[in-house]
């Protein structure tokens, strides 16, 4: 006798409200990586950390909003703990104002280390 599941990737039948959430949060995080808000020099930016990796960026409160390069300390999405000390970043390397669809892209949040030499510069 075979095993019959309800369910495969393209299967019929209602979703566990689990799956819908799950699906409207990556559904978010692609529409959002797409069609990024742009960052206006005031608030948290979204920082291009290697190929595909966002991380959060908080400039400091004396920033002016149109430097460049930006001085940024990276924060934990979700506990706001400060990764790193001041870094220098390009504003080429901002990819727009910070997200919280941008969680699922971040290395804090997956729990990996941020490499304590890590420049942003271009």
């Amino acid at each position: 006798m075979t095993a019959r599941f309800r369910r495969c990737g393209h299967g019929s039948g209602p979703m566990h409200p689990g799956d819908q959430k799950a699906v409207a949060e990556f559904t978010a995080m692609l529409a959002a990586r797409q069609h990024p808000a742009p960052w206006t020099g005031r608030g948290d930016t979204a920082v291009r950390i290697g190929e595909r990796g966002l991380e959060r960026g908080r400039p400091l409160p004396d920033q002016r909003p149109d430097a460049d390069p930006v001085a940024l300390t990276l924060i934990h999405p979700d506990t706001e703990a400060t990764l790193t000390g001041t870094l220098p970043c390009a504003r080429s390397l901002i990819h727009g104002a910070w997200t919280d669809s941008y969680r699922l892209l971040s290395h804090a949040l997956a729990g990996r280390t941020i490499d304590p030499d890590l420049t942003l510069e271009a």
